[in-house]
């Protein structure tokens, strides 16, 4: 018999939560780190050569220049908006044992066995484990409140994933 109890911990997913998971995803990676300092460049080419550029040069430029340090956060943040709406509105609730994790939302329920986990990561608010490279289950660290240190414990003893990195 299971001697390990169940950590149950109810998750209400915020458009904050999702902005920080969405940044996350996109910048920290070569990727993002790429886009930023395309922006930067074109920034920074965009005021050395700002009067050699006709009209519609400066303008491209300017955009350039604000794609990936204003336009596209702006755009995640109202992404993050429209699917706490529509996808996120109910309290889920997950529950992680010795057999993997269960979400629950309203009467629906859905499994993931511990070596189906690809990665676990943390932000400064969130734990993130991922189950395929773009999709993950987001649990805010708010939530997991006095269960951190065993949860944790439960993940490295059960996952065996590239990369586990769970910190308070």
């Amino acid at each position: 018999m299971n001697d390990e109890r169940a950590i149950n911990i109810k998750v209400k997913i915020s458009v904050g939560n999702l902005y920080e998971f969405m940044m996350n995803n996109n910048y920290v990676s070569v990727r993002g780190v790429v886009s930023v300092l395309f922006s930067l460049v074109s920034a920074v080419g965009t005021v050395i050569f700002w009067n050699e550029f006709a009209g519609i040069q400066k303008a491209l430029m300017l955009f350039m220049a604000l794609l990936f340090t204003v336009i596209a956060p702006i755009e995640y943040y109202v992404r993050a908006m429209k699917q706490v709406k529509k996808n996120f509105k109910d309290e889920m609730e997950y529950i992680f044992d010795d057999s993997g994790i269960t979400i629950r939302k309203d009467e629906e329920s859905s499994s993931l066995k511990w070596n189906e986990v690809l990665k676990v990561i943390n932000t400064k608010n969130l734990v993130v484990v991922y189950f395929t490279p773009i999709r993950a289950f987001i649990i805010p660290k708010s939530c997991i409140g006095d269960n951190f240190d065993e949860l944790k414990a439960l993940m490295e003893k059960s996952t065996n994933c590239y990369k586990f990195k769970m910190e308070k």
